[in-house]
C-alpha cells in the first residue's frame, strides 16, 4: 500500500496568496500553517486560516525497501542526511561527504549500490585545503532514502 503525504492549501483571510501544507488533517494542516505564520504576523488568529484538500500535489512515497532493515543507523543517517531529509525539503541534494576510506560509504557504495563514489580525492583524501570524498546516491539510493522517509515530519 502506499503511503500518502496529504497535501492542504491554506489561505490567510487578508492576503491573496495560498501556500502548499502537508498534514493527516485539515485541523493539523491550519495549525502547522498557523505556527509558521505567526512569528511574522503575531496578532494572526488560527480562525483567519482556511483550509482545502489539495489532492493533486500529494506526495506518494515508496513503502520502506526491504534493504533498509539490512542497514546500521550509521548507514541509515548517511543515506537520509544524503537525500537531505531535513527542514529543507526531501530530496534537495544528493550527495554525502566523508573520508574515501570511510567503511561505511564504501559498503553502501561497492555492495549494496547506495552510493556511487568516491570522487574528487586525491591519494587518502589529501586535495590541497580540503580532505574529504563525495559519495552520491545511484537512483536506486533515492529511492531507498525515499522509502526512509516519515509520512509527515515529526
Amino acid at each position: 500500500m502506499a503511503r500518502v503525504r496529504k497535501a492542504w492549501t491554506i489561505k490567510v483571510s487578508w492576503c491573496d496568496e495560498s501556500d502548499i501544507v502537508y498534514a493527516a488533517t485539515a485541523g493539523k494542516a491550519r495549525y502547522q500553517a498557523f505556527l509558521n505564520i505567526q512569528d511574522c504576523f503575531p496578532d494572526i488568529t488560527i480562525m483567519q486560516i482556511s483550509v482545502k484538500r489539495a489532492a493533486y500535489a500529494d506526495k506518494i512515497l515508496p513503502d520502506e525497501h526491504w534493504i533498509v532493515a539490512d542497514l546500521t543507523p550509521e548507514q541509515r543517517h548517511m543515506v537520509t542526511h544524503a537525500f537531505g531529509q531535513d527542514r529543507h525539503g526531501n530530496g534537495y541534494r544528493d550527495h554525502y561527504c566523508t573520508t574515501p576510506s570511510d567503511l561505511n560509504a564504501l559498503k553502501l557504495s561497492w555492495e549494496l549500490g547506495i552510493f556511487s563514489g568516491p570522487f574528487g580525492e586525491k591519494a587518502h583524501g589529501e586535495t590541497p585545503g580540503w580532505v574529504g570524498a563525495f559519495f552520491y546516491l545511484t537512483e536506486f539510493g533515492k529511492h531507498v532514502a525515499a522509502s526512509m522517509l516519515p509520512v509527515y515530519a515529526q
